[in-house]
């Protein structure tokens, strides 16, 4: 491996590779939070070893109306180099480099997904922070896995057979916990809405769907029971939740009102927060259930 000069490559360094590594692409607060640093030492860190050619970046400009863009860093092929070596150090093999594709322009779902990983940059600081129980894997929609001979997205499944595009499901981002004593787990999928999707169609032969009926497909997918045979490799889970973030304490209640019209028999399996509230801590005490007139708040997991 070419000598990089003048790095020195430490446990930080290494952990912010490892977390562009695993999400393919982040931000400098995205990596500071999952990393446990000051944004602006993430900052400096990440010009540092985009300077050495070790990362790459793509957004970073402004969009009339919109304000600028986040800068997003990608690991390099000398990048990927380095963490390999410094992870075979100790017997860790992460596999091959594997570019990733740039959009020279910033599309609408870049926002959404640059949201979704700060969700996922939140639940992997508070799961740093517990100490019985154990973030088993995070779940996000645009990596894809290998199942058989065939490639799909991580989180993709179907609600139903046959296996069409109507159903069709992909939850923007999940995360399955371990209760390290006895063993159990939990498996939460998620959904982060900033506010654009509409609550309730007026016209149901439009193809667009509300949220209303996302959440009925949801519904759909927990009764057909498909989601424990999807997930089957991260163990068998005795408890499930669908997690709905959203961008205001108003759309919350706007999103569970509109939800009336659904099976109360689900509410339970639904938790609503705001993304301001999960930034300051994702595993608190307030999440809301799907129903609109149960003032009670909850826990996701005890003991946090």
């Amino acid at each position: 491996m070419p000598k990089v000069v003048d790095l020195s490559v430490t446990t930080v360094t290494t952990a912010a590779l490892r977390a562009i590594l695993e999400y393919r692409y982040l931000t400098v607060n995205q990596v500071a939070v999952m990393v446990g640093i000051k944004s602006k030492s993430a900052s400096a860190m990440l010009l540092r070893l985009e300077r050495h050619k070790l990362l790459g970046w793509f957004g970073n400009t402004g969009i009339r109306g919109m304000g600028k863009t986040p800068k997003v860093y990608y690991l390099t092929r000398s990048g990927h180099r380095l963490l390999a070596a410094e992870l075979a150090a100790g017997g860790e093999d992460i596999g091959p480099f594997s570019q990733v594709k740039i959009n020279t322009r910033w599309s609408p779902l870049m926002y959404h997904r640059i949201a979704t990983l700060d969700v996922l940059s939140f639940i992997e600081r508070d799961c740093r922070k517990l100490q019985a129980y154990r973030l088993m894997s995070t779940l996000v929609e645009y990596r894809r896995e290998k199942i058989g001979r065939h490639w799909r997205k991580e989180t993709t499944d179907y609600v139903t057979t046959p296996l069409t595009p109507e159903n069709k499901i992909v939850p923007d981002a999940g995360f399955a916990i371990e209760h390290r004593a006895s063993g159990k787990r939990v498996l939460f999928l998620i959904e982060v809405d900033l506010g654009t999707t509409t609550l309730v169609s007026d016209r149901p032969q439009v193809s667009v769907k509300s949220f209303t009926d996302k959440l009925a497909q949801y519904d759909q997918y927990l009764a057909s029971r498909r989601v424990k045979d999807r997930f089957a490799r991260l163990g068998r889970f005795s408890g499930f939740h669908v997690l709905v973030i959203t961008n205001s304490d108003a759309r919350v209640a706007n999103m569970r009102t509109a939800a009336a019209s659904l099976s109360a028999s689900f509410h339970p399996y639904y938790r609503f927060s705001t993304i301001d509230t999960v930034r300051h801590k994702f595993l608190h005490d307030g999440w809301l259930s799907r129903d609109h007139a149960d003032l009670k708040t909850y826990h996701l997991i005890k003991g946090s």
